[in-house]
């Protein structure tokens, strides 16, 4: 298996085209029970992986981009004995500029689980080739196509941490001028990706779908 990875070391900071009030947020609402310790979003370029099964067929790896975030319970009330959490849900957001002039945000939530307090895990999400290509008009994933990045870790329907890149925390619950909002374009979680076995270990478990 050969995977090619570029991190993009100077993708910070983005100079963003956003329109928001100074106090977009202001403070946030978070729970009393628990509070996660969040690290700022990573940004990492992913090929398409080549897997050497006997079945050799010719293609060229296409770029991925995926957001990954570090996190771990800093503080949680009435601890498991078990020492995990059922679930949690993170809820992305990202804002990618298009080729038409627009900003177009994307949205997805996705639910976590046996996730432990005593260690940091990773979560993830990723935006494909073809969709980074429709969207942006280029097949390299590049740090100008990215305006803004955030969300919100959710433990028990409330939040217990967050995380923003490009903005200020809370640009995503704001009506952002020159933005639309979309489900046009998917975000993806690692399991809907070539990635899914890889780095398991390292990465929390999406939840199954049924």
């Amino acid at each position: 298996m050969m995977i090619r990875q570029r991190f993009l070391a100077n993708i910070l900071p983005l100079v963003c085209g956003l329109s928001l009030p100074i106090a977009a947020f202001g403070q946030l609402e978070m729970s009393k029970d628990a509070k996660f310790k969040v690290d700022d979003p990573k940004f990492t370029e992913l090929q398409s992986p080549e897997i050497q099964d006997g079945n050799a067929k010719s293609f060229k790896p296409k770029d991925w981009l995926e957001v990954e975030v570090k996190l771990q319970p800093d503080r949680v009330r009435n601890e498991p004995k078990d020492g995990y959490l059922d679930q949690i849900n993170v809820n992305w957001h990202v804002v990618v500029k298009g080729q038409d002039r627009k900003n177009y945000k994307i949205s997805k939530s996705v639910t976590y689980v046996n996730i432990p307090v005593d260690e940091p895990v990773y979560v993830s999400i990723y935006i494909s080739p073809n969709t980074l290509k429709r969207i942006t008009g280029s097949s390299k994933a590049s740090k100008s196509d990215l305006e803004a990045i955030g969300g919100e870790i959710e433990w028990g329907g409330k939040m217990v941490g967050f995380f923003t890149y490009g903005q200020k925390a809370g640009w995503w619950r704001e009506a952002l001028k020159g933005v639309e909002a979309t489900s046009k374009f998917p975000l993806l979680d690692k399991t809907q990706t070539p990635f899914a076995a890889l780095w398991y270990d390292r990465y929390a478990e999406v939840q199954p779908k049924n």
